[in-house]
């Protein structure tokens, strides 16, 4: 195409047409032609009011430090970059709409309840518990926010916080509804089975040479090399190029102190949890818990009530399962059991055994850090300015093996099977990451041999181009080279086909009227009887597969199953439906996740009906400059 296009400028019509092209883009501007709004730093329109670039962008700075904070300082992909900058330009619409909705319907803020908000705060409160304004002040500048920015978000959340509150406020989940799931979840399976382990059964003798052999060739795909393809690779990747940039001191120091909030060490806690299903058992586990059982007795006790009881190390509040007990963790003195916390998944105990205060990281130790950042940073700016070039040189129909080194490619020449693996077993040589990696070598089998090579976007930001040369077809490796794999494998089949042969006889007896304990007592086997589970919770020692079919059978119905160790043969024995109050605390859980989705799907309604009634425009251009 650029090609075509060079071609076509020795023409002076042609000439003529671009510069006219030109002119029309020079006097109504680009994002005219693009979009119509016109040349502003409005990034979209919501009933005709602009939202201005730099609050999504602030929005998407915060969300690019958090994303550093979780991932140990890795910038996210483009692909990342551009889905942060549609969510940060998704929720500026949203507010914007019900910024409008709220002013048509004279919905108001009252200034002491914004106060009694804010007042209310943790993050804002001092040594005494209360609320301190130099504090509130160093938290919003922590977080690149002005006072007024934040009030006025505080305003626009109970504005917005009204409207929702009286939209939701009628949408239950129906009871009926409630009870059909309540009994489905909570009702109770009791399973007999017993196990035939491939371990446990006595092997073959070795067979004849012939039966081997013909073992060997009626079998080609256990013992033939993988299909392979001949390919040449070059790739444009930042990851690599990143290594031989250049970093000065001062951009570092620079850079730390432009993004210091990014260096924060959030606050951490160790902490053992109990999740009980109702107030009467997790009282209990508290007081069992502070009359000075160890953790190991806690455990015991708390699968004794149907609990869990789990530790989580150094957990940041987010990594908590309940913004309730997040709270509670993080202002709970080490070392004590906590009072029961009610929460999303059930009523929390716990114990914190280890506190991590926050603080801002020092300049050396996130330099390494840094200079990473910056390389990939600068790296990007060379993919960014190299691809045409390679595509120029793709275009002329340049060999992959003599591109010229400006453009910074890593090259390979390669012979790989599907799993990116040689024909000896061993990783092909293929450059870059493993996700980029993995991409060429699904591109390498997707491509048919002579093909034109073309640049391909990749992960990571990176860019490659194959070109793949020939087909190596599966061939039977030498009986004499594999004949111990051979031997193996046969051997492996026939202690598989005899234990699959002596469940199916154990199932026949039992569905021919005998009890399972008689049938497998016949044969030698222990048969097993598990403790009643339910769908979500699988009684302890029951195989997974067994677990999932037990649900689907009848009282009294057998069953047999494949798993990774062998067979299993096991039988429902009882079926127990939960009986109305049996559960009242996970019964609520149900209503309550119900209703809260039933609620989540009006108010998507809601914002959906706000976007198209306030005719919603994008201006793409400036989004795009968001994410790049």
């Amino acid at each position: 195409m650029l090609s075509m296009i060079r071609q076509l400028l020795d023409n002076w019509i042609v000439r003529a047409f671009f510069v006219v092209l030109i002119g029309v883009f020079v006097f109504w501007g680009v994002s005219s032609v693009v979009m119509g709004i016109g040349a502003s730093d409005a990034i979209a329109t919501v009933g005709g009011q602009p939202i201005k670039i730099e609050a999504v962008n602030a929005d998407y700075q915060r969300t690019l430090n958090a994303y550093a904070t979780r991932n140990s300082g890795r910038e996210p992909s483009k692909g990342e970059r551009r889905l942060f900058a549609d969510q940060a330009l998704g929720s500026a619409i949203d507010r914007a709409a019900m910024q409008l909705e709220a002013r048509r319907m004279g919905v108001v803020a009252p200034p002491s309840a914004i106060r009694q908000q804010v007042f209310a705060i943790p993050a804002f409160h001092g040594p005494d518990g209360k609320f301190d304004k130099a504090t509130f002040n160093a938290v919003l500048a922590n977080h690149s926010l002005t006072p007024a920015a934040f009030m006025a978000e505080i305003a626009s959340g109970l504005k917005s916080s009204q409207i929702i509150d009286a939209l939701t406020a009628g949408v239950n989940a129906p009871a009926p509804l409630v009870d059909q799931i309540f009994a489905y979840a909570a009702q109770e399976r009791t399973v007999q089975f017993a196990t035939l382990p491939l371990a446990d059964a006595t092997p073959p003798p070795a067979p004849a040479e012939t039966v081997l052999r013909r073992y060997w060739r009626d079998h080609p795909e256990r013992f033939s090399t993988p299909a392979l393809r001949v390919a040449d690779v070059v790739v444009l990747s930042p990851a690599l190029i990143a290594r031989g940039e250049t970093v000065t001191q001062a951009e570092i120091a620079a850079q730390y102190q432009q993004e210091k909030a990014k260096f924060a060490q959030a606050p951490k806690r160790t902490v053992e949890i109990v999740t009980a299903e109702d107030a009467k058992s997790a009282a209990e586990l508290a007081k069992t818990w502070k009359s000075g059982a160890d953790w190991a007795a806690v455990q015991k006790a708390a699968a004794a009530a149907s609990a869990t009881a789990v530790v989580m190390t150094d957990a940041k509040p987010s990594d908590l399962p309940s913004a309730a007990l997040a709270k509670a963790v993080f202002a709970a003195t080490p070392d004590e059991v906590s009072a029961p916390v009610k929460g999303s998944l059930g009523i929390y105990v716990f114990r914190v055994t280890k506190a991590v205060a926050g603080g801002d990281k020092p300049l050396s130790a996130v330099t390494d850090q840094i200079r990473a950042e910056i390389q990939l940073r600068k790296a990007r700016n060379v993919v960014d300015n190299t691809l045409s070039h390679l595509q120029d040189a793709l275009a002329g129909s340049t060999a992959l093996g003599k591109l010229p080194a400006s453009l910074h490619l890593a090259q390979a020449q390669v012979s790989v099977d599907r799993q990116g693996m040689t024909v000896d077993g061993k990783p092909a040589g293929i450059p870059g990451p493993a996700a980029l990696r993995q991409a060429i070598v699904k591109a390498i089998f997707d491509t048919a041999p002579g093909n034109t090579p073309q640049a391909v976007s990749g992960p990571g930001d990176s860019y490659y181009a194959i070109a793949v040369h020939r087909i190596i077809k599966p061939a039977l490796k030498p009986y004499d080279k594999v004949k111990a794999d051979v031997l193996a494998d046969w051997t492996g089949a026939q202690v598989e086909r005899q234990e699959e042969v002596a469940a199916a006889k154990l199932l026949t007896a039992v569905k021919g009227g005998k009890s399972l304990a008689a049938a497998a007592s016949a044969a030698g086997l222990t048969v097993t009887t598990a403790a009643p589970m339910t769908r979500a919770k699988p009684a302890k020692g029951v195989p997974p597969q067994l677990a999932q079919v037990a649900f689907s059978l009848k009282k009294g119905e057998p069953t047999m199953v494949q798993t990774q160790a062998g067979f299993v043969v096991g039988v429902v024995t009882d079926i127990a439906e939960p009986k109305p109050g049996s559960n009242e605390a996970f019964r609520q859980r149900i209503s309550e996740s119900l209703g809260q989705s039933m609620q989540n799907d009006v108010l998507q309604t809601y914002a959906a009906a706000l976007r198209q009634r306030d005719h919603v425009k994008i201006n793409t251009k400036l989004l795009n400059q968001i994410s790049n």
